[in-house]
């Protein structure tokens, strides 16, 4: 995951918290007028986007306030609207926030809102985003997909306190969080719900979920690329371990078996030898020769032909291996080997010839 994309109203911003706002202008019923004129707000997006029609966010919220409380003055009207540009946050935003920031993720709001109306409110509530999309800019409302598709689909994960929302993301095909605070729930289930946004931050970036990772001996995956002559298992991977930058994982060769000649692409590669003794042989006729025992470290550059061989006829050859990539590179390779390869004698500190 790189990207958290927040819906705005409602999920990072607060907007039962204008009802009090809203007392000087409309006198104690301003929290029941607050519920209708944002019901009737989001009905009004809804019936433009089913005439295939746009108007505004600023506009829309205008009208709506028009047609339920056509008591107020214009002027007083006007003022009631004004206070959607300082909605006040959540409590736990800014943290949470600052959370996913410092673990590398990069935050954005998509939102109805205009980008006006976004980078009012955004600022007024103190918030820190690394990009804001608005609906105006596809002249559609939510639930269009052309809303949800001015951010990725790959690795973003968008996050509603609107269960319609969330719905429509998740119909659209994006990974979705819900945050349930008491509303009503989406027709389809989210990948992940939670009560909060600092209960969000804690299951995207929080260290319980994403610190160490311990992948037990017997939960290896054989379900990766293989060599004809050798058996792969991973271990730690992005979908196991949440690893973005290597892959590690065991190899055994049976006794007396060989490899094919096979490259590992742009790659690098270590092997350590837990069991057994390796005979590596590498080049672009095999052409050259070396031994490792238990113990001993391999070091196989990128697009280097070789051949791992097991040079006992009784014990496999265990070894740990571990890439410096995600992606399963092996190409296998049709080669016509040298019959007699030169030696490389493994000479060192701690291997004398």
């Amino acid at each position: 995951m790189k990207l958290i994309a927040f819906d705005l109203y409602g999920t990072l911003t607060d907007v039962s918290g204008l009802g009090a706002r809203l007392v000087p202008f409309a006198g104690e019923t301003a929290p029941a007028l607050l519920a209708q004129w944002r019901k009737r707000q989001l009905e009004r997006t809804w019936e433009l986007n089913a005439q295939g029609a746009y108007e505004p966010f600023d506009q829309v919220t205008a009208r709506t306030l028009e047609e339920v409380a056509p008591h107020l003055a214009p002027e007083v009207r006007a003022q009631m609207c004004t206070t959607w540009l300082t909605l006040p946050a959540w409590p736990d935003a800014a943290a949470m926030l600052e959370r996913l920031r410092a673990r590398g993720l990069r935050t954005a709001v998509l939102s109805n809102g205009t980008i006006s109306m976004i980078e009012s409110a955004v600022g007024a509530a103190g918030l820190q985003l690394d990009a804001l999309y608005s609906a105006d800019q596809v002249r559609a409302y939510k639930t269009d997909p052309r809303v949800y598709a001015l951010i990725p689909k790959e690795e973003t994960l968008f996050v509603s306190g609107n269960g319609w929302d969330a719905e429509g993301a998740k119909r659209y095909g994006l990974a979705v969080a819900w945050i349930d605070r008491g509303g009503p729930a989406p027709g389809v289930a989210p990948d992940l719900r939670v009560h909060s946004l600092a209960e969000l931050g804690e299951a995207v970036a929080g260290w319980r979920e994403h610190g160490v990772r311990i992948v037990k001996g017997t939960e290896l995956d054989p379900n990766t690329a293989q060599t004809p002559g050798m058996s792969r298992a991973a271990a730690i991977t992005r979908a196991r371990a949440g690893a973005e930058k290597l892959w590690a994982g065991t190899v055994t060769i049976h006794p007396n078996a060989k490899t094919g000649a096979h490259h590992h692409g742009d790659l690098e590669s270590v092997i350590y030898v837990v069991r057994g003794r390796a005979r590596m042989r590498w080049g672009d006729r095999l052409e050259y020769l070396a031994e490792a025992g238990p113990g001993d470290f391999i070091f196989v550059p990128p697009f280097v032909p070789h051949q791992e061989i097991n040079a006992s006829r009784e014990e496999p050859l265990e070894c740990v291996l571990v890439r410096s990539g995600q992606e399963p590179v092996v190409v296998n390779l049709d080669l016509l080997p040298a019959e007699a390869p030169e030696e490389v004698r493994w000479i060192d500190s701690i291997h004398k010839q």
